[in-house]
């Protein structure tokens, strides 16, 4: 994540929606990124199709339809009156099939959006498909449930086995701390069913962090039961404005952090949960 050129916000008007605008609104001030803000509309018929005269026979719909149109550009109004280039969205009958396809496609260096926690991503109509953007669309993806607790983003933390294939998603939330200037924090969750030894774990940080961000890191090792305990605490403890994660699309204790894991942590955790898919080739 070199740049932030583009920001895709999704929003269904609910109150976590309204805590991911603010991490949007905050990330697209400080790097001048313009925002696309998404919502969508389940229609009785083809929205885009029908006549005029045919609305009519929907007055409920057509309600709807204009109560969304100003409450987009509400949200538009404050991206703007900071300078920021924003694009309201309106898209209807977008299915649990094709949402993932309509944002995979498009030139987006950072989606975000709402969660309800132990609900899951945020359901704005579409069903399953909150895991397929997870799974599917191999973009970063920042889901948040809060309202932040400080003024700015301050910290953000990404947490690994710090293995070859993580790289890559490690030198995307490099990018993304250095893009707002966050400090950067790695953790090392040591858990006893892949114990290692404190000479161990400085190796694989040591490694891990040879070519790029060797001086700008701070590295924290803790010992728990499993990841998601350890990552609980940690983040509990800290004060953390953005929690970080490669997703994979493979199975296996080596890769550790799964879609199925993220999925989790998305739902347990307070802060905001920054998934980044890894290379897994």
């Amino acid at each position: 994540m070199q740049k932030i050129a583009k920001i895709l916000l999704l929003t269904d008007f609910s109150e976590v929606s309204e805590n991911a605008t603010w991490y949007a609104l905050k990330i697209a001030e400080i790097t001048k990124a313009a925002v696309n803000i998404l919502h969508v509309v389940n229609t009785p018929v083809d929205w885009n199709t029908i006549s005029i005269e045919k609305e009519k026979l929907y007055p409920e719909t057509r309600e709807e339809i204009s109560d969304v149109k100003i409450k987009l550009n509400t949200i538009a109004r404050r991206f703007e009156d900071k300078g920021i280039i924003t694009h309201p969205l309106l898209v209807y009958n977008l299915g649990a099939e094709n949402i993932a396809e309509y944002i995979k496609f498009d030139e987006i260096d950072l989606i975000v959006m709402g969660s309800h926690g132990t609900k899951g991503i945020m359901d704005f109509s579409l069903g399953s498909n909150t895991q397929k953007i997870i799974r599917n669309v191999s973009k970063p993806i920042l889901v948040v449930k809060n309202a932040a607790g400080r003024e700015d983003i301050g910290k953000i933390v990404f947490a690994s086995s710090f293995g070859e294939k993580q790289k890559n998603a490690f030198k995307n939330v490099l990018g993304l701390s250095e893009l707002i200037s966050a400090q950067l924090n790695l953790l090392y969750v040591n858990t006893p069913y892949s114990f290692k030894e404190t000479q161990e774990i400085d190796m694989l940080f040591s490694n891990f962090c040879e070519d790029e961000g060797k001086n700008s890191c701070k590295k924290h090792t803790i010992n728990a039961n499993n990841e998601i305990r350890g990552i609980k605490y940690f983040t509990e403890k800290k004060e953390v404005d953005i929690f970080s994660i490669a997703t994979g699309t493979k199975s296996g204790l080596a890769q550790f952090f799964i879609p199925s894991l993220t999925e989790t942590l998305i739902n347990h955790l307070e802060v905001p949960v920054l998934s980044i898919h890894q290379n897994d080739n």
